[in-house]
């Protein structure tokens, strides 16, 4: 769900799409590799096809919950919160087709598999990748230079 609040969608209709998403997962279970990011292309589907999303109540949900993820800034103290920190730091800094490439890349998929369920070329996929890394490296040695990596592969400040 929250994937598709930042795609725009408001909670209600990013639940309709996810509903319809488990229900075609249940029925295609047998053939279905990796559950998770299948669900998630197949609520993406079913988001971009419904007219609801066209509502002019998705850029207010969408600041909504971006004001409710922001006021709710504590330290990283669990897996959760740290999965949490990760998408909030993606959501922040990636936009349109990296950020979706970014996720389903994450979720397991290559990028021949991203680029045929995206109807893409492999190697646009490869770029928003490369780009997208780019951007999140950049924006993490400026806002959180003790967790960046150097140029050498090692964690800053002795870590």
């Amino acid at each position: 769900m929250r994937h598709l609040i930042f795609l725009g969608a408001s909670s209600e209709e990013a639940a309709d799409a996810v509903q319809d998403a488990l229900t075609d997962v249940l029925q295609h279970w047998r053939n279905v590799e990796r559950p998770k990011a299948w669900c998630r292309i197949a609520a993406i589907h079913y988001h971009l096809r419904s007219d609801a999303r066209l509502n002019n109540g998705v850029r207010k949900a969408q600041q909504d919950f971006r004001q409710r993820r922001s006021d709710d800034a504590r330290p990283l103290g669990s897996e959760y919160e740290e999965w949490d920190f990760v998408i909030d730091f993606v959501d922040r800094h990636l936009k349109g087709a990296q950020r979706l490439v970014m996720a389903l890349h994450i979720d397991g998929y290559e990028p021949q598999e991203i680029a045929r369920q995206l109807n893409k070329d492999p190697q646009t996929v490869r770029s928003h990748l490369r780009h997208a890394r780019n951007k999140l490296a950049a924006a993490l040695e400026s806002e959180h230079p003790e967790l960046a990596l150097s140029s050498r592969g090692t964690h800053r400040g002795g870590m």
